[in-house]
Order: C-alpha cells, then sequence, then structure tokens
C-alpha cells in the first residue's frame, strides 16, 4: 500500500524517480514486521523515517510502484 507521502519526480536524464513528498530524498527499503510477526516489505523516507509504502510480498510491491509510475508519468 503506497502512502500519500510518496511522489515522483523526473532525474536529469529524464527518468522517473520515487521520493518523500515531504522532502524530497530518495526511498529506502527495507523489513519490517507486523503485530503477529508476519514480514513486511517497507519503503521509507531515510530523512524524514515516514513510512513511505508497505506491503506482504515482492510482487506486490513490484506491481503497485509499476502502476504507481504509470500514473506518475502520465502527470509528468
Amino acid at each position: 500500500m503506497i502512502e500519500n507521502h510518496l511522489c515522483g519526480m523526473k532525474a536529469r536524464n529524464g527518468t522517473l524517480i520515487f521520493v518523500c513528498s515531504t522532502c524530497k530524498e530518495p526511498p529506502n527499503f527495507t523489513f519490517g514486521a507486523q503485530a503477529k510477526g508476519e514480514l513486511v516489505y517497507l519503503m521509507l523516507c531515510p530523512k524524514c523515517g515516514l513510512v513511505l509504502a508497505e506491503w506482504g510480498s515482492l510482487e506486490d510491491r513490484h506491481r503497485e510502484l509499476s502502476e504507481f509510475g504509470q500514473k506518475l508519468r502520465t502527470h509528468h
């Protein structure tokens, strides 16, 4: 699930990169554990500490980020 603080901006070479909407810092990927110990995949802002997105599987992460990137490209 992508949170409200994830956005995109174009790099100098035209590539769309994901960044934190608060500080424009590119995110880090890490792991976490939910209340019952289930592994989750997280996208965090290294500067703000905000959770930018969370997924239950790598497949979900790939699918949702691909869809999000396509939506952002139509607006840039």
